[in-house]
């Protein structure tokens, strides 16, 4: 490559030398964009010099996010200790089986940033270096900077964003680490100041980055939409960054539920935001791409089955239940990964060679096409409890999600996730409701998302988050239960084999003792906010922050709703009280800074609840 000879030919003339971590080769889905990159590691200062440059160092920054070790850290943090998952099949990993009992040692690999650090020092490495690339290349416009920097602003965010969720007290890395001689940690911030920090590069990036939909349709550049950052990307950021805002102010006053309001509807006012533009979006997608077998729902971004047109036929033939899922999870027309309701993908290709392999290790995968009970386990399985109490047997999601033996054999503790790798093909399964076609294949695509073993990009936000993070700011801060309602029953209705249509019509014929929306999320409350999110965003990497909110809300780990979730998920193994013990207090909640950590960096103070834990518990 061309831009290879020229790093090549720079590097006799450096004077400054920059060494990063080994390079993990990702690209993404359908598209070249992330292809440019510096193929040897390293880096001078005077490699600065053209557009070519900064894009090769932006691409890197998006490829070290999606990388194997971002990836096993996001979905690790976010489901291991939460009552979504079991064991699978640990296959000798002893780190994850530790987590899974709150076992949780300074030692385990899971614990170590330094992955998301590497991220950050990169992103500061562009914001330092690409404004000096507009002097050196006329091809390197302002506006071409404005929008790397926004980007780069906003993966900066987001990093830190997941450190302060799942560490709570952080170093904010602000500057770039350019030599040796600098530390690369500072001082660790308190959560307020931390969150602060992201919501200031959020608001500067959303201010430079492209508007939802700014890259054409054409050379898959809906890939970019969904691939890279852009307004409606930082805005979900910004709502979910409000959401721990207000809940750790709530912390702090222990309990004082007027403390968060401010962030609240903060957070209702970016998620407005989103849904408006993403409506717009959606539906001028729909036209452009002349999809006629979805409909929007009058209200939100969402894909409804058309109301009036179908009734739904559970054959051999029928695919039709299948829409909504795939509006969610599916490639809509052009057939690659990015659906029109993702707002931000880590995007992988179908090549074993990076953190495309952490979805299959972790959920499963199936080891022949043509046999739907022949399934690799990975190494979390579903508890028998989601089937049996979480989801109702009409509800899509239990058959999208979870793979359920025909026999129905619900006091099998272990159950396959199959929500990555789910595909309309052959296979059969039973959804409590009778058998449909719905299973998943290794090599056919389907009108769905492609799925291999290899290729599933990792989705952080969508349009369901966004509405369930409003739903839950207004239920935070107490507002009317029926606006809570109107979001969580859209959300529901939508997944259900027979459902209510936007106008409140029944569509096709009404099956007797099937709950609704009305019956199941009565309330409008809290509960409620937390059952929904648990149904569609379930395996997603959300479950355990979602309860952590929760307990900071109420200052207090006796709240019903982590004490139902230990049950939920050990009750059955008869160690719920053992787990109890070993997540007593709020600080047990976040995760220990890692012993290599600690052990360099003396400035880092450990977390008090593993300050005189030691290796005495492996036994």
């Amino acid at each position: 490559m061309n831009n290879n000879k020229r790093i090549i030919n720079r590097i006799g003339h450096a004077v400054k030398m920059v060494l990063f971590g080994s390079v993990l080769a990702m690209t993404s889905s359908c598209d070249d964009f992330l292809t440019i990159y510096p193929t040897d590691r390293i880096v001078f200062e005077d490699f600065w010099k053209s557009k070519e440059d900064v894009e090769s160092m932006v691409a890197e920054s998006y490829r070290l996010m999606a990388s194997s070790n971002v990836i096993n850290r996001i979905i690790v943090w976010g489901e291991a200790r939460a009552d979504n998952v079991i064991e699978g099949n640990y296959n000798g990993n002893k780190d994850i089986e530790y987590l899974m009992e709150a076992n949780i040692l300074p030692s385990n690999q899971y614990v170590s940033w330094a992955p998301f650090y590497n991220v950050i020092n990169n992103c500061n490495q562009v914001l330092k270096y690409a404004p000096k690339v507009l002097d050196e290349d006329p091809d390197f416009t302002q506006g071409d900077c404005n929008v790397i920097m926004g980007e780069m602003y906003a993966l900066r965010a987001l990093c830190h964003f997941y450190l302060v969720r799942t560490f709570r007290d952080i170093p904010l890395l602000m500057e770039a680490k350019v030599d040796d001689s600098q530390e690369l940690y500072q001082l660790q911030v308190p959560p307020i100041v931390a969150l602060d920090s992201c919501l200031a590069d959020l608001k500067r990036a959303e201010e430079l980055v492209f508007e939802t939909g700014g890259y054409t349709i054409i050379n898959n550049g809906n890939n970019k939409n969904i691939g890279r950052i852009t307004k409606d990307a930082v805005r979900a950021m910004i709502a979910d960054a409000y959401l721990w805002k207000g809940a750790f102010l709530e912390y702090e006053s222990k309990g004082d539920d007027s403390k968060g309001i401010q962030c609240y509807d903060e957070c209702i006012s970016y998620c407005d935001k989103i849904l408006t533009d993403r409506m717009k979006y959606a539906q001028k997608y729909i036209e452009d791409e002349k999809i006629r077998i979805v409909e929007l729902h009058k209200t939100f971004p969402i894909a409804y089955m058309p109301t009036k047109s179908f009734i739904y036929d559970f054959g051999e033939s029928s695919r039709f239940p299948f829409l909504p899922y795939t509006m969610s999870f599916g490639g809509g027309a052009n057939g690659c990964n990015n659906p029109i309701e993702s707002i931000f993908e880590l995007q992988h290709t179908s090549e074993k060679n990076n953190g495309n392999r952490e979805v299959p290790l972790f959920y499963g995968y199936p080891k022949k096409d043509d046999d739907p009970v022949d399934f690799q386990y990975g190494l979390f399985s579903a508890p028998s409890h989601l089937t049996q109490t979480l989801y109702q047997p009409t509800d899509y999601r239990k058959v999208y999600y979870i793979y359920e033996p025909q026999s129905d054999d619900d006091a099998s503790d272990k159950k396959n996730i199959i929500k990555y790798s789910n595909q309309i093909t052959e296979g059969k399964g039973n959804n409590g409701f009778g058998t449909i076609k719905y299973l998943y294949s290794k090599t056919t695509n389907d009108g769905g998302r492609y799925i291999s073993e290899y290729q599933v990009n990792w989705i952080v936000y969508r349009i369901c988050d966004v509405m369930l993070m409003k739903a839950e700011a207004l239920a935070a801060k107490g507002a009317n239960p029926e606006e809570v309602k109107e979001i969580l029953w859209a959300v529901y209705n939508r997944s259900q084999l027979r459902y209510k249509d936007a106008d409140g019509t029944t569509v096709g014929p009404m099956v007797t003792g099937v709950k609704y929306a009305e019956t199941v999320l009565a309330n409008g409350d809290m509960a409620d906010v937390l059952d929904e999110r648990q149904r569609e965003l379930a395996f997603e990497a959300k479950r355990w922050y979602d309860i952590v909110r929760v307990v900071l809300r109420e200052a207090n780990v006796e709240t019903p709703e982590f004490q139902e979730m230990i049950d939920n998920k050990y009750a059955s193994a008869g160690n719920a009280s053992q787990y109890k013990a070993r997540m007593s207090t709020i600080d047990h909640l976040f995760l220990p800074i890692a012993e290599r950590e600690i052990n360099i960096h003396s400035g880092l103070i450990q977390n008090k609840a593993y300050e005189t834990v030691d290796d005495v518990q492996k036994n």
